[in-house]
């Protein structure tokens, strides 16, 4: 019979490979204009499978966060919750009841969008700290805390609501889809102020449409 002495040795040893094992969940460094919201995604780099996770995610003052999702990294079996804890840490967690694997091993396994305050200034960072995944095995594996940086944007060109560093139609298509309520990424929310009457709406389009006949 296998001793218990043993088995926890065994279990020891696995644990210590898969901490070796290049796993990380970070976000990369990103910039952002006051008063603009982005889509930002939490990066997942593993060699090791896991099926579930926690993570609390820290964020400055001037930022905050909103419409957290999985990315298709997520099978059908894969639930997905946030909460506030009163530190004012984001908790996500994530779970499979089916024990199925995120597929994939490299790129976005979350996103969510960030809002900037109107008086951001950065550079601050967002930290992602006490990450804890589970493998296949029922193992738990923390993960090594991760900073990203976040700068500010510099000032854009005012109709430039795609950051391409032109105006043209495809920045009114990117300005009305974002009035449909889809989440274009990147969207100025700067330089979509046309009118800078500070909202976003119709009057918007109609004088960037203006500008661009007055330019042609």
């Amino acid at each position: 019979m296998v001793s218990k002495k043993y088995l926890l040795l065994i279990a020891a040893m696995g644990m210590s490979l898969m901490a070796a094992a290049t796993n990380r969940f970070f976000i990369e460094d990103f910039s952002i204009s006051p008063g603009e919201t982005r889509t930002v995604s939490i990066m997942l780099d593993n060699e090791t499978a896991f099926t579930a996770f926690q993570c609390d995610l820290y964020l400055p003052d001037g930022l905050t966060a909103t419409n957290f999702a999985l990315t298709e990294r997520k099978t059908s079996n894969h639930s997905f919750s946030t909460s506030l804890l009163p530190e004012g840490a984001i908790r996500m967690m994530s779970y499979s009841l089916q024990i199925k694997a995120y597929a994939g091993n490299s790129g976005a396994l979350v996103t969510f969008d960030v809002t900037a305050s109107d008086n951001f200034t950065g550079p601050s960072t967002i930290a992602l700290r006490n990450s804890l995944f589970t493998t296949l095995n029922g193992v738990e594996v923390p993960l090594d805390e991760e900073v990203c940086t976040v700068t500010l944007a510099p000032l854009g060109l005012k109709g430039d609501v795609n950051n391409d560093g032109n105006v043209s139609i495809a920045d009114v298509t990117t300005l009305i889809d974002y009035l449909l309520g889809a989440s274009p990424d990147p969207f100025n929310i700067n330089n979509a102020d046309m009118d800078e009457n500070e909202q976003i709406s119709i009057g918007d389009v109609t004088a960037l449409i203006d500008f661009l006949l007055s330019n042609m």
